[in-house]
C-alpha cells in the first residue's frame, strides 16, 4: 500500500512532466469542461471516458460503484491511473479531480475488497472527535492510495430533529459545538493524506424532512436563526477547507425564488461576500429533482448555478434515487451542457470573467 501511495503522490510528475496548462492557453471550451465533474459506465478508462476528457475536457470524475465497480484496489488504481493518463496526452494537459462520496457508514461507495468506516453519526456519539481525525487521515490514505485525490465529506448539516430526518446517520449530532469539533478533526486529517475535502451541504440541510434527490426542501429559517446553528460549522471551518458543497434548498429569508445552488444571494453572496471564502464551491448533483423543479433543463440548471457562484458542477447519480425513471446521464448528454454553457459565455448572458474566476480556483488548487 505504501508503494500506492508513494506512486499517486507522484502522478503529476509522472503524466504530467511537460507541466500543467494555464489559464492563458485555454480555449473557452476547455475553460467550461474544467467546471464539469461526470461520471461515465466502465471499471477502467474506456471510449466514454476518452469522449468526455477529449472533447468535454471535463475537470474531473466522479466514481460511483454502480458505474465503475470500485471493488478493490487493484481495479481502482487502474481505472483512475487510466483516466490520469488520457488527460496528459491531451494538447493542454491538467490533471483530474476523481472524487466520490465516500463518507463512511450509509454512504459507501468502494466496496467488496476495501475496509469498512463507520458512519458521522456512530463517531459523534463516541465524544471523542480526534476519533474523527484518525479515521479521516485513514479514509484519505486509502482514497489517495488508489487515485481518487477529493473526497465530498465530511458533512456538516446538524441533525436537529434525529428521529425523523433523513440525514441522521451522516451528520456527527445535533450539537453545532459538537458537528463543529469534529468536522474540524476530520478536516485536518483529510488534509494529512493529501485530499481535498468538501463541507456540505450548504446552508445546512439537517432541519428539513424533504430529501433533495427527489422533491425540494423548504426551511423557514430567518437568517438569525442559522447562524445560531446550522452555519456555526461552516462558518468556523471554510477558512480550513478547500471546498464547500451546496445542496438544493430553498430557504425562503434568503432568497424567495431561488434555492441555494441557483442563488447567487446565498452562494455568492454569503459564501463570497460576506464571509469571504477563496475556496471552490461545488454544486450538489444537478440530477436531482429537488433542483430540476426550479429548471426546465439539467442545461439551463448549469448556466443558472455557475451565474450564482459555482466552481464545480457535479453531473451524476440518478442511481441513488431509487425510483428513477431516467438513465444516468451519457456521455453526449454531457457534450450538450457543455456547449450549452459556452453558447452562454459567447451570448453575453454568462461573463467570461466569471467563468475565468472558477478556472483558475481549480487550476491554482489542482497545481
Amino acid at each position: 500500500m505504501r508503494l500506492n501511495i508513494f506512486k499517486f503522490l507522484l502522478l503529476p510528475l509522472l503524466f504530467f512532466s511537460g507541466g500543467y496548462a494555464t489559464i492563458e492557453q485555454l480555449s473557452l471550451e476547455e475553460k467550461v469542461g474544467q467546471l464539469l465533474i461526470v461520471h461515465f459506465h466502465g471499471l477502467e478508462a474506456n471510449d466514454e471516458a476518452r469522449k468526455l476528457i477529449s472533447e468535454a475536457h471535463v475537470g474531473g470524475f466522479i466514481y460511483y460503484n454502480w458505474a465503475n465497480g470500485l471493488d478493490s484496489p487493484s481495479q481502482v488504481i487502474k481505472l483512475s491511473t487510466g483516466l490520469q493518463r488520457i488527460a496528459a496526452e491531451q494538447p493542454h494537459p491538467i490533471p483530474l479531480w476523481i472524487c466520490t462520496d465516500q463518507e463512511g457508514g450509509p454512504v459507501t461507495r468502494l466496496g467488496k475488497d476495501f475496509p469498512i468506516f463507520p458512519g458521522n453519526r456512530e463517531i459523534g456519539q463516541k465524544g471523542n472527535a480526534s476519533l474523527a481525525r484518525r479515521q479521516a487521515r485513514k479514509l484519505g490514505i486509502l482514497l489517495r492510495s488508489v487515485g481518487i485525490n477529493m473526497n465530498l465529506a465530511p458533512v456538516v448539516d446538524i441533525s436537529l430533529h434525529p428521529e425523523s430526518s433523513f440525514m441522521t446517520k451522516r451528520t456527527y449530532g445535533d450539537d453545532p459545538a459538537t458537528v463543529t469539533a469534529f468536522a474540524e478533526q476530520a478536516l485536518k486529517g483529510y488534509q494529512e493524506a493529501g485530499i481535498v475535502a468538501v463541507l456540505k451541504h450548504f446552508p445546512g440541510c439537517g432541519d428539513v424532512f424533504v430529501d433533495p434527490h427527489y422533491n425540494l426542501p423548504i426551511l423557514t429559517k430567518s437568517r438569525e436563526e442559522l447562524e445560531k446553528a446550522e452555519w456555526i460549522p461552516f462558518r468556523k471551518l471554510a477558512p480550513l477547507a478547500k471546498g464547500i458543497m451546496t445542496t438544493h434548498l430553498m430557504v425562503p429569508a434568503l432568497d424567495c425564488q431561488n434555492c441555494a445552488t441557483l442563488s447567487h444571494a446565498i452562494t455568492t453572496g454569503i459564501l463570497r461576500e460576506d464571509w469571504k471564502y477563496e475556496g471552490l464551491i461545488l454544486s450538489d448533483s444537478l440530477v436531482m429533482q429537488g433542483l430540476l423543479q426550479q429548471c426546465p433543463s439539467i442545461e439551463e440548471a448549469a448556466i443558472r448555478a455557475i451565474e450564482a457562484g459555482c466552481d464545480l458542477l457535479i453531473l451524476g447519480g440518478r442511481q441513488l434515487m431509487l425510483q428513477q425513471n431516467e438513465s444516468e446521464l451519457e456521455a453526449d448528454v454531457i457534450l450538450r451542457i457543455h456547449q450549452a454553457i459556452a453558447d452562454a459565455v459567447r451570448s453575453g448572458r454568462l461573463p467570461l470573467d466569471r467563468l475565468d474566476a472558477s478556472v483558475k480556483r481549480n487550476l491554482l488548487l489542482k497545481q
